[in-house]
């Protein structure tokens, strides 16, 4: 048998053997963020919220600002404000220093690293999971709420900190 024979046998067989792709209409789609745990609460951003997860960096004190702002970090030769989330919701952390992380949210004309109690890694939804309905959350927390997934039995609010930047942008001044 020649090469090309051989080839053409090896096609017909496996013709023989294929299987077909799931049609579209049965493939299950997904969403995916980053999960978080703040205060008594666990939420989810959106992945294009988030340019980088990081430990708490140094930062240097900022005079007349809101107390929530930690200060300013210098990140790679730019400097970020720092965000106690659980300072700007009236709340105080109960994990360590060494537990909490800063997302970073990164845009045209925003730079923030918002300090969050924990990291829960990525979070995988069903896109049909997606409800308005966020379960028991307190209401300090529902500006910046865009709805929630709810997986074996709990709800994941999604938080947009992009919303939150824009509020602490128009607020951080202390008067």
């Amino acid at each position: 048998m020649d090469p090309f024979q051989t080839l053409v046998t090896i096609s017909e067989r496996s013709q023989q053997i294929v299987r077909e792709l799931p049609s579209k209409k049965n493939t299950q789609t997904h969403w995916m963020g980053l999960g978080l745990w703040l205060v008594d609460y666990r939420f989810v951003v959106p992945m294009e919220e988030v340019a980088e997860l990081m430990k708490i960096p140094h930062t240097t004190h900022l005079p007349g600002v809101k107390p929530w702002i930690t200060g300013v970090a210098n990140l790679r030769g730019r400097l970020m404000t720092i965000v106690d989330l659980a300072l700007f919701f009236d709340a105080q952390s109960k994990k360590s220093r060494l537990q909490r992380r800063v997302f970073v949210v990164e845009g045209e004309d925003i730079y923030y690293g918002f300090i969050v109690d924990e990291s829960l890694g990525m979070q995988h939804f069903s896109r049909d999971s997606y409800s308005i309905d966020f379960g028991d959350l307190d209401e300090k927390y529902k500006p910046f709420v865009n709805g929630s997934y709810l997986a074996t039995g709990m709800y994941w609010p999604v938080l947009s900190l992009v919303a939150i930047a824009d509020e602490v942008r128009r607020g951080s001044i202390a008067i």
